[in-house]
């Protein structure tokens, strides 16, 4: 057991500290010397306040898709893309999301490489149902809900051109877009599309080679685009990749010449009608999730599609420039049709 402290009466004396008596006695000795009885020892008082302790609290990403505000927020971190995915239910949207992220479980698409996502979570419960471990026979991916605020899938990708870009793919219910083309008013709750740098319209493959159903499709595309562009949802100069998805479908029904014939006539509708709008407007057709893979891979068609969303389209000032310089200019004019000639 330790012995107790001793102490001085001597106020000259560092005994407490070098043990050792000022007046030069033995500590033995010395008449000043003492030691710390327990009534020496200050009583703690119950009622005094605790001492409080900062707390550092780490927030987690949930993985879960992003809401508005949080995509704004990280889309400030570098540079970034905004796509819109639009198109009427059962088009394929959900399984688009979730084919392009299981491709890049293998590596590389298309030389695109996968950098990081802060919504891993969302991605796997879309995936979910599409694999073996899910048990369903057929693969399914999960509608998003009706009337909800569209949210956002996030990916980091790598490509050698044009370095780390974060790309932030919006996700509404395809019933909310379709509500556009009977009320124009609804078109102002899409705030996806508005800060979209590339839209793109999903076709049903599988009901335009449906011979009931293709009608309806062949009606409803440029519906919706016309509904968009008309309400100023999209902006000027926005790129449109309209495609066409289950391919796998398509290429087994004995229409497929009719199908191809049909969506390239939609193609050449909407860019007659919005080419002086929109920027680009090019054509895809995919097999995101395909029942029989033995004639369609998985994700065919996906990685061309990603290419075309990654890549930065021309600056308009730039194309404006161009423009005025193949222009003849007025002085050549007088000197060619004689018009000058004085």
């Amino acid at each position: 057991m330790a012995s107790q402290p001793r102490t001085c009466g001597n106020g000259d004396c560092n005994l407490a500290t070098d043990e050792k008596c000022v007046e030069g006695y033995p500590l033995e000795e010395c008449p000043h010397v003492g030691r710390i009885s327990i009534e020496d020892i200050q009583e703690v008082r119950d009622d005094a306040e605790p001492m409080v302790i900062a707390e550092t609290t780490i927030q987690l990403d949930s993985g879960e898709p992003l809401d508005r505000e949080t995509a704004a927020s990280l889309q400030r971190r570098r540079l970034s893309r905004a796509i819109g995915l639009i198109g009427p239910n059962d088009s394929g949207k959900t399984s688009l999301i979730a084919s392009l992220y299981d491709l890049f479980q293998s590596g590389p698409v298309s030389g695109v490489s996968f950098a990081g996502s802060n919504t891993l979570i969302g991605f796997e419960k879309v995936c979910h149902l599409a694999r073996a471990v899910s048990r369903r026979v057929k693969p399914h991916t999960q509608r998003t809900s009706v009337g909800a605020d569209a949210t956002f899938f996030h990916l980091d990708l790598h490509q050698e051109e044009s370095g780390l870009v974060s790309f932030f793919i919006g996700d509404r219910s395809g019933e909310d877009y379709l509500a556009a083309t009977d009320e124009l008013a609804r078109a102002d709750e899409f705030f996806e599309l508005r800060r979209a740098d590339c839209v793109t319209l999903l076709v049903n493959g599988e009901q335009l080679a449906d011979g009931e159903k293709r009608h309806d499709v062949k009606a409803m595309t440029p519906q919706i685009v016309d509904a968009l562009v008309e309400a100023k949802s999209v902006c000027e100069g926005c790129r449109l990749a309209v495609v066409l998805t289950k391919k796998d479908v398509v290429i087994a029904s004995p229409h497929v010449e009719r199908v191809t014939r049909e969506f390239e006539a939609l193609v050449a509708q909407i860019k007659d009608a919005h080419s002086g709008y929109l920027g680009e407007i090019r054509a895809f057709t995919v097999a995101a999730s395909p029942q029989d893979c033995e004639d369609v891979a998985r994700g065919e068609g996906i990685g061309d599609l990603l290419r075309f969303w990654i890549e930065v389209p021309p600056s308009p000032a730039v194309e404006e420039f161009r423009s005025r310089a193949a222009m003849p200019r007025m002085i050549d004019r007088f000197g060619h049709d004689g018009e000058g000639d004085q």
